[in-house]
């Protein structure tokens, strides 16, 4: 299956520079049942999201487990095999693997960089980032950092300015995790952006508003950030999704359309001319698979798998074929073998042969 794969693809992906962009609670408010907006919100990320291999991400919570859908972006490992038990897999999970794989792997030391403008310490994500092997992981603890707020928290304009800040000629590799539409909500900016729900209290709605002013910023600041990258003169490529829906939409918002609850934004942009792939609706464990799809990038078994999880067993499938189930199957034993197994995976198992 690997080598099947890899006689179609040329590229090597660390020769390339990867923005992983999880960007707090972003998801289009007009998805939920009676929001109605006084004009779009996200004019720049629809347009982006026309031309670019781009749809919805499944969430596993809602209104919080970022760390978790960071996990699962890093890893390619689905929450949804793990315990019910489990509630944060950075402080649960992590610790007792015998294998915690992830696409950062492919990068030298010293071009992989993290970038979280909050404590260091939530969610142990110092210890996660110096475990993979992270050289630079810039925080609010970070000395001398300086930074510009959007409502209560750092802005993502300035999230983006340390990623571009920190380029270099070389592929590198970013995880970034933004903060800037993290609850409170707190911007009353283009004051000309109203949004309601004839069913929400007054609350609700001023929370709404706030927020989605918010995701105006982020829109802006989104594009003004690949218009920077559409001029670095080597081969850059951003994964950017919402991690979960705002925690301001009361149960009753869901009624008609439950999925709604779990839905949000995702898209793959590239600063070189790539398909334009059709993945309406992934997990976000999906991601690394389809980066490497749309970057025509070779695959280890590792991800030879994931990417047909990702073609044949993943979230958009309402019923698995007995092909989608084996697969499905598959990937449980090999995720079982890193979390709580032995550890027979070969080392092999996880390399990308280049020749």
């Amino acid at each position: 299956m690997t080598n099947i794969m890899n006689q179609s693809r040329s590229e090597v992906i660390e020769k390339q520079t990867v923005i992983y962009v999880l960007s707090e609670s972003f998801a289009d408010p007009r998805r939920i049942d009676g929001v109605s907006v006084s004009e779009n919100p996200i004019p720049n990320t629809e347009g982006i999201k026309n031309n670019v291999t781009s749809g919805l991400m499944k969430s596993d919570g809602y209104g919080g487990e970022t760390a978790n859908m960071e996990f699962q972006t890093l890893t390619g490992l689905p929450f949804y095999n793990l315990s019910q038990s489990v509630s944060v897999i950075y402080t649960e999970v992590v610790p007792k693997m015998n294998k915690f794989p992830s696409i950062s792997d492919q990068y030298n030391k010293s071009n992989k960089i993290a970038i979280h403008l909050e404590s260091s310490t939530n969610y142990a994500r110092n210890v996660i980032y110096e475990k993979l092997g992270f050289k630079d992981f810039i925080t609010q603890d970070t000395k001398n950092i300086k930074y510009e707020n959007e409502g209560y928290h750092p802005s993502d304009a300035s999230t983006y300015q340390f990623v571009l800040n920190n380029m270099n000629d070389n592929g590198q590799f970013f995880s970034v995790i933004s903060m800037q539409n993290h609850s409170p909500w707190a911007e009353q900016e283009p004051s000309e952006l109203k949004t309601s729900n004839d069913r929400f209290s007054s609350e609700e709605n001023d929370q709404l508003s706030n927020y989605t002013c918010l995701l105006y910023h982020t829109d802006v600041a989104t594009k003004d950030f690949l218009d920077q990258l559409s001029k670095v003169n080597k081969k850059v490529t951003v994964v950017f999704y919402g991690d979960h829906l705002p925690g301001l939409y009361p149960q009753s918002a869901f009624k008609n359309n439950p999925e709604s609850q779990y839905l949000t934004d995702y898209f793959v942009w590239s600063n070189y001319e790539t398909p334009k792939l059709d993945y309406p609706i992934v997990n976000s464990s999906d991601f690394t698979a389809l980066l490497l799809e749309q970057t025509n990038s070779k695959v280890s078994p590792y991800y030879a798998l994931l990417t047909e999880v990702l073609h044949k067993a993943s979230v958009d499938k309402k019923d698995l074929d007995e092909e989608g189930r084996q697969i499905a199957e598959d990937l449980k034993l090999v995720q079982y073998d890193m979390v709580a197994g032995k550890g027979y995976l070969s080392k092999d198992f996880f390399i990308v042969h280049s020749e």
